[in-house]
């Protein structure tokens, strides 16, 4: 498989969730590829009342069979964390991202000078178009998974390149 079609692969796994809510069946698929995978981040299993950003792309890293590179995790921090200590964060507000990339908000950005706060939540790209990317995200407003359009190097971004 080359590098662009694993990439499609993780797209494709974490758009297969679009619509999902807490305690659907997706979610509830979700949850199971991240507690089943070993070893356990931190280990801690999430329960289906935590918030699941960062589980969701786990979810979809695990399923596509890239989590030993990428890692996994359930917390946002703890997921930058992870992907500095695997050498695969880029600390660039300006990084272009590619599909399959994992990207991160500090919603706290101020939209000065490189975004290097504390971020708190998590997607995947899913879509580029120019300057335009599409994210795919779990835990979104109402405990979904969803989409939603950013611009590369704008307000809130912080990329781990994955």
């Amino acid at each position: 498989m080359t590098e662009y079609q694993l990439r499609k692969s993780v797209c494709d796994i974490i758009n297969s969730w679009l619509g999902a809510t807490m305690g659907s069946t997706k979610h509830k698929e979700i949850l199971s590829i991240y507690n089943s995978y070993t070893p356990l981040a931190r280990g801690y299993a999430v329960q289906p009342s935590d918030a699941y950003c960062a589980t969701t792309v786990s979810a979809a890293f695990i399923k596509a069979g890239i989590a030993a590179y990428t890692g996994t995790e359930c917390s946002v921090p703890y997921f930058i964390a992870n992907a500095y200590n695997k050498g695969i964060w880029v600390e660039n507000d300006a990084y272009v991202p590619t599909i399959g990339d994992a990207i991160c908000y500090d919603w706290d950005d101020s939209g000065v000078g490189d975004n290097t706060g504390a971020a708190d939540h998590i997607g995947i790209v899913t879509a580029i178009t120019g300057n335009s990317m599409t994210v795919t995200e779990g835990n979104m407003a109402g405990g979904k998974v969803g989409t939603r359009a950013m611009t590369v190097n704008g307000r809130y971004i912080r990329v781990p390149h994955l």
